[in-house]
């Protein structure tokens, strides 16, 4: 999600409804209302203004993997001098990369990127990426497992609510349990008619399918409670008064691996946790007011952690792109065709 030249102003009002839509992105408006304490025709209202200008953006996410769409991978770029501009927006042009972010650290610039088998990546990696000139030498870690995704930080800004922790997406930080089902064409066709807005109805997602309401709500409730698909509500952090955003790359003892794991996703700062290859066992995506309470975190929170031997800190400079609609959704026929094909990995 690139940037805007200049950043809208909220006011404490707008901030506590945006933090309400993160808990729960398809909470009502009388819901989102009551526990910000204002009508559900003014948080509508507020909402719909900044989606118009696009300073919220609500999406439907389906998990890469779990949804058998590919196999997320990061990226690591150190560009030639005067081309990290260059290549962040080279990368943010491909269909395949769903986040780029300039950085600071060993390296400038990071995507994700989701690589639908191995062949794929290779070509990727090897080939179609260095071919564009921008730099000099490129690392690729692979997603072995991912722990979180979600937008939790914000929460702060309602912590004088107690009902703001029973508000929050049912289960949202709970991992899968056993293989996740199958998804046929029409769970296919939900996902993507979500995608560019993860409010929309499932009456007007029934209409356009050609099917029931009571199906397209039963696909919906299947996907969710098996973590293939969550909805976002994605917004500039510095908006909200949240000026840093880090990239953690964290070294566990790997006896200890998943426990760590599964508790730095129950801090609300961290937005993505993955266990990865390469030089660390976790990458952590997290969003601080600032630097004093990236430092907090550190010491505090991972500091204190049973398993964590080392971390190396990246300051996000910019976000280029933050983007969950997956190149597949632009053709039913092609998402059906991944679903069947993604094993080769």
């Amino acid at each position: 999600m690139k940037a805007a030249s200049a950043k809208p102003v909220l006011d404490d009002l707008d901030r506590r409804i945006v933090a309400a839509v993160q808990l729960d992105p398809r909470a009502s408006w009388s819901q989102i209302g009551k526990l910000v304490g204002t009508s559900e025709t003014t948080a509508m209202r507020r909402v719909q203004r900044l989606r118009d200008g696009r300073a919220i953006i609500i999406t439907a996410s389906p998990d890469a993997q779990l949804c058998g769409f590919g196999q997320p991978v990061l990226l690591y770029f150190s560009a030639i001098p005067g081309m990290k501009s260059s290549l962040a927006e080279f990368l943010a042009e491909r269909s395949d990369v769903r986040y780029v972010a300039q950085i600071t650290g060993r390296s400038d610039v990071m995507c994700e990127l989701i690589a639908p088998d191995r062949e794929y990546l290779a070509d990727v990696v090897m080939r179609q990426l260095p071919e564009s000139g921008f730099f000099s030498s490129s690392r690729t870690d692979v997603v072995l497992k991912r722990f979180k995704t979600r937008d939790q930080w914000s929460r702060q800004l309602l912590e004088d609510d107690p009902m703001a922790e029973k508000f929050e997406q049912a289960d949202g930080n709970d991992l899968p349990t056993g293989e996740a089902p199958k998804l046929d064409t029409t769970d296919l066709r939900i996902l993507s008619g979500l995608g560019p807005d993860g409010r929309r109805s499932y009456a007007d997602l029934a209409t356009e399918l050609g099917i029931s309401e009571t199906v397209v709500g039963r696909r919906v409730q299947a996907m969710t409670a098996s973590k293939q698909l969550t909805f976002v509500a994605m917004v500039d952090p510095a908006i909200l008064g949240f000026t840093m955003e880090s990239i953690i790359r964290v070294r566990v003892d790997l006896s200890a691996l998943d426990a760590t794991a599964r508790t730095v996703a129950a801090l609300p700062e961290a937005r993505y946790v993955a266990a990865t290859s390469g030089d660390s066992e976790l990458v952590i995506d997290a969003v601080f007011r600032d630097t004093e309470a990236l430092y907090e975190f550190v010491t505090e929170k991972l500091g204190t952690i049973t398993g964590i031997r080392d971390i190396e800190i990246d300051v996000v400079l910019e976000s280029i792109k933050r983007d969950y609609h997956y190149p597949l959704f632009s053709r039913v026929e092609r998402l059906a065709e991944a679903s069947t094909t993604s094993q080769e990995w």
